[in-house]
C-alpha cells in the first residue's frame, strides 16, 4: 500500500540553501562570504537574533561553504555528498547540539575530548551549538580554553537569542554577527514570491496582516502562511488572513488612537467594545496603538525625513492618516499618549483585569484635564499693570545668593551635597579622601565601584564648578584611580563603606543583644531548645 506523501512545510521547503538567498541578512551573508574568499574563515562565530531569523540556516550555510567537496568556498554547490549531508542535518564532521538541554560542565567536556579527533570525511569539524545562552557558567568555562587555542580543522557555531546573557570572555574570543529583525515589506515580499512558486492565489493586502503577525521572523511568517492556505483551501483574502492572527484589524488600532487623541470617552469605551469582540490579545493591541501613537508624533514635528518611512509596517494610506492625525493633535499630547500606553502594558501584565486595566488608563487620558498650556495662562492673568514705585531712580535689589561656609569635613561636604544634588551623591560617597582642605581636595577611586565616573575630565570640571557654586571652594580637585587592588584597603575609608560597617556593627549589637536577651534564653531553656538564626530588619 502506497503512503501519501508527507506535506513539507514551507518553512523547510523554502530555507536558504546559499548565501544569496538569504533574505534580510544580506550583511552577514556578504561578510561571511569575503572571509571565505579572503581566506580569513573566523573558527568561532556567534549568529545573535530573535527567534525566526534564520540564525541556525545561517550557520548550517556557513558550515556547508567550508565543507562542501569544493571548498571552502563562497559557493557551495549543494549537490556534492558532504553538501547534501548538512542540509539533511547527518553529516558525520557537522555535529548540532542543542544548548539547551546539554547545559553542564560534563557535557562541555565529552565535546571537548572529542575535539583532538580529525573530521571524517571533510576539511572541517564544526560544532553548531543552539540557544548556546543556555550553558552554565561552569560549561562555559570549560569550553573557554578551547575557543583559546582550538584546533586548525575545528569551528564553533554558537546561535542565541539572548546575547547579553553569554560571558564577555566567550564573547571576545568570537565574531559576532547580529541578524536583523526582517521588515514587513521584507516579508511580504518573500511570501509574495513563495506563493507565485506554488501557484497559490492571494488578494492585494492579503499578506500584510501575516507579516505584521509575524513580527520581523520570516520562520513564523511562513507557518502562519502555511495555516491560511489551508483554511482558506488554497485561496487568501485579507478578511481570512486578518481572523487567524492575534492582532486587531487595523482600522480599529487607528479608530483607538484616533478617539485618544480626540479625548473622546464614550468613543474611546466602544472603540475597546468593538476590539475585544474580535478576540484579540488586549496587550498586542496597546502595543499596537503605541507604535503607531510613536509614528505619529515624530511625523508631526519632525516630519517624513526623521524616520525610514520604507522600514516602518504602514502602507501609503496609513503614512497618510498618521499624518494627518499628527496634524489634529495637540503639542506632545501624541508622546504623552505613548507614554500612558507603554505604563498600561507594564500594568497588564500578569493581570487577568486587562480589558478594565485598558480602559482605566484611556479614560484617565480622556478626562484629566491636565495643565493649561502657556496661551491659556496668558489670556486668564489679570490685565491691571503692575503699580510702579513713585521714586524711578530706586532700583530693585537683587536677592543675595548666600554661599554655605565650606564644610569642615569631607562627611558634612558630601551630606550638604546630597540635599542639592540627591541623586548623584552615591559617586561621591564611593570616593576614599585623602586630603581635604580649602586648597585641595585629593580623591582615588576604584574602577570597579559606581563612583568610576569622577574618572571623568569633564565630570571633574563640572564637579569643581559645583563645589565653587555651593560652598565657594576656589581650590583644585585631584581624583585618581586606585590602580592597586589592595589601595582601597590603605585608603581613607570611603563614606559608602563607613556606611556599610556601621550597618553591620548596628546588626551584631542588635543580634548579641537579641541572643542575650532574659526573654530569649527562658525560651530556650523552657522548651529545650537552641536559636537557629536571628534576623535583623533594619528599620532606618
Amino acid at each position: 500500500m502506497t503512503q501519501p506523501a508527507t506535506h513539507q512545510p514551507l518553512a523547510r521547503k523554502y530555507r536558504p540553501q546559499t548565501f544569496d538567498q538569504l533574505v534580510g541578512q544580506e550583511t552577514t551573508a556578504k561578510a561571511l562570504a569575503n572571509a571565505i574568499q579572503m581566506g580569513r574563515t573566523p573558527q568561532a562565530v556567534i549568529f545573535s537574533g530573535v527567534r525566526g531569523i534564520g540564525k541556525t540556516t545561517t550557520a548550517r550555510l556557513y558550515a556547508k561553504a567550508l565543507n562542501c567537496e569544493s571548498g571552502p568556498t563562497s559557493t557551495p554547490c549543494g549537490t556534492c555528498e558532504s553538501c547534501r549531508a548538512i542540509t539533511e542535518g547527518h553529516h558525520e564532521d557537522v555535529l548540532e547540539i542543542d544548548g539547551a538541554s546539554n547545559t553542564s560542565v560534563d557535557d562541555v567536556r565529552v565535546l571537548r575530548d572529542s575535539i583532538g579527533y580529525v573530521p571524517q570525511r571533510s576539511k572541517f569539524k564544526i560544532y553548531l551549538i543552539d540557544e548556546v545562552h543556555m550553558l552554565s557558567q561552569s560549561a562555559f568555562n570549560a569550553l573557554l580554553k578551547t575557543l583559546e587555542e582550538p584546533p586548525a580543522h575545528v569551528v564553533f557555531l554558537f546561535a542565541t537569542t539572548e546575547l547579553q546573557k553569554i560571558p564577555q570572555t566567550i564573547l571576545s574570543r568570537c565574531q559576532v554577527f547580529l541578524l536583523q529583525k526582517m521588515t514587513t515589506r521584507t516579508i511580504i515580499s518573500r511570501l509574495e514570491e513563495i506563493l507565485r512558486q506554488e501557484g497559490i492565489q492571494y488578494e492585494p493586502g492579503a499578506l500584510r496582516p501575516v507579516a505584521r503577525e509575524a513580527r520581523g521572523s520570516m520562520r513564523d511568517a511562513l507557518t502562519l502562511l502555511d495555516q491560511a492556505i489551508v483554511i482558506g483551501n488554497g485561496k487568501l483574502t485579507a478578511a481570512l488572513c486578518e481572523s487567524i492572527t492575534a492582532q486587531a484589524p487595523r482600522e480599529l488600532v487607528t479608530a483607538l488612537l484616533r478617539a485618544m487623541v480626540a479625548r473622546d470617552a464614550r468613543l474611546v469605551m466602544s472603540t475597546i467594545d468593538r476590539i475585544e469582540q474580535t478576540g484579540t490579545d488586549l496587550s498586542t493591541v496597546i502595543e499596537d496603538v503605541a507604535q503607531l501613537a510613536r509614528h505619529a508624533f515624530v511625523l508631526r514635528d519632525l516630519g517624513r525625513d526623521a524616520l525610514e518611512v520604507s522600514q516602518l509596517d504602514l502602507d501609503p494610506g496609513e503614512l497618510a492618516e498618521l499624518e494627518t492625525l499628527g496634524k489634529s493633535a495637540a503639542p506632545f499630547d501624541l508622546n504623552r499618549i505613548f507614554r500612558t500606553l507603554i505604563r498600561c502594558r507594564q500594568d497588564m501584565d500578569g493581570s487577568v483585569l486587562d480589558r478594565c486595566i485598558l480602559e482605566n488608563n484611556a479614560l484617565e487620558w480622556c478626562l484629566d484635564p491636565g495643565l493649561p498650556d502657556i496661551q491659556q495662562l496668558r489670556n486668564m492673568a489679570p490685565s491691571a499693570q503692575p503699580v510702579v514705585a513713585a521714586t524711578t531712580n530706586v532700583q530693585p535689589s537683587p536677592v543675595p545668593t548666600q554661599t554655605p561656609a565650606f564644610p569642615e569635613t569631607w562627611a558634612d561636604l558630601v551630606a550638604m551635597w546630597r540635599k542639592h544634588r540627591p541623586l548623584q551623591a552615591g559617586k561621591l560617597e564611593d570616593a576614599h579622601p585623602h586630603v581635604y582642605s580649602k586648597e585641595v581636595i585629593s580623591l582615588t577611586v576604584q574602577e570597579s565601584s559606581y563612583g568610576r565616573c569622577l574618572l571623568n575630565k569633564d565630570e571633574q570640571a563640572r564637579l569643581k564648578q559645583s563645589f565653587s557654586e555651593l560652598f565657594g571652594f576656589t581650590g583644585r580637585i585631584v581624583i585618581e584611580k586606585a590602580d592597586a587592588a589592595d589601595e582601597a584597603l590603605r585608603a581613607p575609608e570611603s563614606l559608602a563603606q563607613k556606611n556599610d560597617r556601621e550597618t553591620r556593627e548596628r546588626h551584631e549589637a542588635m543580634r548579641a543583644n537579641a541572643l542575650n536577651h532574659q526573654m530569649t534564653r527562658d525560651v530556650v531553656e523552657i522548651f529545650s531548645g537552641k536559636v537557629e538564626d536571628v534576623r535583623i530588619k533594619d528599620i532606618d
